[in-house]
Formats: C-alpha cells, sequence, structure tokens
C-alpha cells in the first residue's frame, strides 16, 4: 500500500509550509487527482511527491509534481526529450513563462529543477492558469 494519498500528503505539507502555500498545494493535489491521467505517489519517508501524468502517443507523460516540503517541478526538459510535439511544448513553455515569469529555454534552463511555490504562486489567478494550462497540454497530448 502506498504510504502517500491526498490526505497525508496535505497533512505534512501543514507540518512543514506556510499557510498559503499549504493551500496552493492542496489546491494543486485535488487537481492533480481529478484532473490527471495517472497519478503517481512517491515512495519516501520523509517528503511525499505527487506527479501529475497525461496520456499521449508515447504513453504518461509527467507534467509537474508537487512536493510536501512546497517545492514544485516542471517536466519541459523531460518533455523535450521524448521528443513530443514541438508545438505542444512550445505552448507549455510559453503558459508557463507567462504565468510565473520565468526564462524555460533550453540554454538557460537545461534541467528540470524543483521550484518553491512560494516563489511561483503569488496569487490565485496564478494557480487557476496554471491549471488551465495543464488543462489544455493534456488536451493537446491526447490528439
Amino acid at each position: 500500500m502506498a504510504k502517500w494519498d491526498p490526505l497525508t500528503f496535505v497533512q505534512f505539507a501543514k507540518e512543514q509550509c506556510p499557510a498559503h502555500v499549504v493551500n496552493v498545494l492542496e489546491d494543486l493535489v485535488k487537481f492533480t487527482v481529478k484532473e490527471s491521467d495517472a497519478v503517481s505517489w512517491g515512495r519516501g519517508d520523509e517528503t511525499g511527491m505527487v506527479t501529475f501524468r497525461a496520456r499521449s502517443d508515447e504513453g504518461l507523460l509527467p507534467l509537474f509534481n508537487l512536493t510536501t516540503d512546497g517545492h514544485i517541478k516542471l517536466f519541459i526538459n523531460y518533455l523535450r526529450e521524448k521528443e513530443v510535439a514541438r508545438e505542444i511544448l512550445r505552448d507549455y513553455q510559453l503558459k508557463m513563462e507567462s504565468t510565473f515569469l520565468l526564462e524555460l529555454d533550453p540554454d538557460i534552463y537545461p534541467h528540470d529543477v524543483l521550484h518553491p511555490v512560494d516563489d511561483l504562486f503569488h496569487t490565485r489567478n496564478q494557480v487557476q492558469k496554471f491549471k488551465h494550462a495543464i488543462l489544455g497540454v493534456t488536451a493537446r497530448l491526447h490528439q
């Protein structure tokens, strides 16, 4: 049986993160459980992880993951390696860049890294834009 589920993930996050980060994590965990094609839960004992996976011609691809210590990873470079259609990848990259004011060009962002949630999400609107972007990428991967 997996150690992590939505309840234990949020409980651990509450012990490690400020309230505004927990609110974002809880919202994105619920979104992941409801909207992803497959949810992957980490197996770690001290830090929990949940990954949003979308079905594609390449199989199940991770789009992002969250950790109980308040981090998020965007799988942009992983998708580049999997040779996802250029239009889909470009759409994902542009939406993440505009939502979070990040530079995700492969020369500047050569590896997927964990970003602190409170560095990226400052408003509810950013959470909504992020979820909308993920749904859009997921729909395009299904085509």
